[in-house]
Protein backbone atom coordinates (compact mmCIF):
# COMPACT_ATOMS: atom_id res chain seq x y z
CA UNK A 1 0.00 0.00 0.00
CA UNK A 2 1.23 3.38 -0.77
CA UNK A 3 1.65 5.66 1.81
CA UNK A 4 1.34 8.96 -0.15
CA UNK A 5 -2.10 7.56 -1.47
CA UNK A 6 -3.35 6.51 2.06
CA UNK A 7 -2.57 9.50 3.38
CA UNK A 8 -4.06 11.76 0.84
CA UNK A 9 -7.42 10.02 1.08
CA UNK A 10 -7.41 10.36 4.34
CA UNK A 11 -7.00 13.82 4.01
CA UNK A 12 -9.54 14.29 1.49
CA UNK A 13 -11.91 12.47 4.19
CA UNK A 14 -11.27 14.65 6.71
CA UNK A 15 -11.61 17.87 4.26
CA UNK A 16 -15.17 16.21 2.95
CA UNK A 17 -15.83 15.78 6.71
CA UNK A 18 -15.30 19.73 7.31
CA UNK A 19 -17.17 20.26 4.43
CA UNK A 20 -19.89 18.39 5.49
CA UNK A 21 -20.13 20.53 8.40
CA UNK A 22 -20.23 23.77 6.63
CA UNK A 23 -22.84 22.74 4.52
CA UNK A 24 -24.92 21.36 7.31
CA UNK A 25 -24.33 24.55 9.40
CA UNK A 26 -25.14 26.63 6.63
CA UNK A 27 -28.60 24.93 6.19
CA UNK A 28 -27.70 24.17 2.32
CA UNK A 29 -29.38 21.22 2.47
CA UNK A 30 -28.92 19.72 -0.69
CA UNK A 31 -25.56 20.52 -0.87
CA UNK A 32 -24.71 19.01 2.71
CA UNK A 33 -26.76 15.96 1.46
CA UNK A 34 -24.50 15.13 -1.67
CA UNK A 35 -21.88 16.60 0.01
CA UNK A 36 -22.22 13.89 3.18
CA UNK A 37 -22.95 10.84 1.03
CA UNK A 38 -19.40 11.60 -0.74
CA UNK A 39 -17.67 11.89 2.44
CA UNK A 40 -18.68 8.66 3.72
CA UNK A 41 -17.64 6.85 0.44
CA UNK A 42 -14.23 8.82 0.72
CA UNK A 43 -13.94 7.56 4.77
CA UNK A 44 -15.39 3.99 3.51
CA UNK A 45 -12.10 4.39 1.13
CA UNK A 46 -9.85 5.38 3.95
CA UNK A 47 -10.68 2.91 5.93
CA UNK A 48 -10.04 0.07 3.82
CA UNK A 49 -6.69 1.34 3.23
CA UNK A 50 -6.10 1.79 6.25
CA UNK A 51 -6.60 -1.93 6.73
CA UNK A 52 -4.65 -2.45 4.00
CA UNK A 53 -1.59 -0.27 5.14
CA UNK A 54 -1.83 -1.84 8.53
CA UNK A 55 -1.25 -5.23 7.57
CA UNK A 56 2.41 -4.34 6.77
CA UNK A 57 3.24 -3.48 10.67
CA UNK A 58 2.43 -4.90 14.28
CA UNK A 59 1.00 -2.56 16.98
CA UNK A 60 1.05 -2.60 20.27
CA UNK A 61 -2.11 -4.43 21.06
CA UNK A 62 -3.76 -2.23 24.11
CA UNK A 63 -3.23 0.94 21.44
CA UNK A 64 -4.85 -1.30 18.77
CA UNK A 65 -7.59 -2.31 21.05
CA UNK A 66 -8.56 1.48 22.14
CA UNK A 67 -8.00 2.78 18.44
CA UNK A 68 -10.53 0.12 17.27
CA UNK A 69 -13.26 0.91 19.80
CA UNK A 70 -13.28 4.47 18.16
CA UNK A 71 -13.41 3.64 14.97
CA UNK A 72 -15.88 1.29 15.77
CA UNK A 73 -18.05 3.48 17.64
CA UNK A 74 -18.04 6.09 15.07
CA UNK A 75 -19.25 3.65 12.35
CA UNK A 76 -21.65 2.92 14.51
CA UNK A 77 -22.70 6.32 15.58
CA UNK A 78 -23.02 6.98 11.77
CA UNK A 79 -26.83 5.83 11.22
CA UNK A 80 -27.89 7.89 13.85
CA UNK A 81 -26.60 10.91 12.16
CA UNK A 82 -28.66 9.45 8.78
CA UNK A 83 -31.24 9.11 10.96
CA UNK A 84 -31.85 12.37 12.68
CA UNK A 85 -30.66 14.32 9.66
CA UNK A 86 -33.49 12.61 7.38
CA UNK A 87 -35.90 13.58 10.26
CA UNK A 88 -35.04 16.53 10.31
CA UNK A 89 -35.46 17.07 6.98
CA UNK A 90 -39.03 17.43 7.54
CA UNK A 91 -39.44 17.99 11.36
CA UNK A 92 -36.99 21.17 12.55
CA UNK A 93 -37.33 19.66 16.27
CA UNK A 94 -34.82 16.94 14.83
CA UNK A 95 -32.38 19.63 14.78
CA UNK A 96 -30.62 19.45 18.14
CA UNK A 97 -30.65 15.88 18.42
CA UNK A 98 -28.81 16.15 14.83
CA UNK A 99 -26.57 18.00 16.04
CA UNK A 100 -25.36 16.40 18.82
CA UNK A 101 -25.32 12.78 16.79
CA UNK A 102 -22.87 14.71 14.31
CA UNK A 103 -20.76 15.81 17.16
CA UNK A 104 -20.68 12.41 18.66
CA UNK A 105 -19.48 11.18 15.09
CA UNK A 106 -17.43 13.80 14.80
CA UNK A 107 -15.81 13.38 18.12
CA UNK A 108 -15.14 9.48 17.44
CA UNK A 109 -13.74 10.06 14.24
CA UNK A 110 -11.36 12.79 15.37
CA UNK A 111 -10.64 10.15 18.29
CA UNK A 112 -9.91 7.44 15.49
CA UNK A 113 -7.13 9.24 13.59
CA UNK A 114 -5.32 10.30 16.80
CA UNK A 115 -5.16 7.26 18.49
CA UNK A 116 -4.44 5.44 14.90
CA UNK A 117 -1.71 8.52 14.61
CA UNK A 118 -0.35 7.51 18.58
CA UNK A 119 -0.39 4.04 17.38
CA UNK A 120 1.96 4.07 14.66
CA UNK A 121 4.42 5.88 16.33
CA UNK A 122 4.60 2.50 18.11
CA UNK A 123 4.36 0.24 15.38
CA UNK A 124 7.14 -2.34 13.81
CA UNK A 125 7.05 -2.63 10.20
CA UNK A 126 7.15 -5.68 8.72
CA UNK A 127 9.82 -7.19 6.97
CA UNK A 128 8.78 -6.84 3.26
CA UNK A 129 8.41 -10.08 1.81
CA UNK A 130 8.14 -9.27 -2.18
CA UNK A 131 9.67 -10.92 -4.49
Amino acid sequence: MNTTLFVLNLAAAVILLIATLMTGKRRQRLLHIRVAVVTVVVLTLAIVQADMYGRGFTFVDWELMVHLIFASSSLLSLPLVIYSGNRLRSENRWRRIHVRFVALFVFLTVMAVLTACYMFLHAEALPDTTI
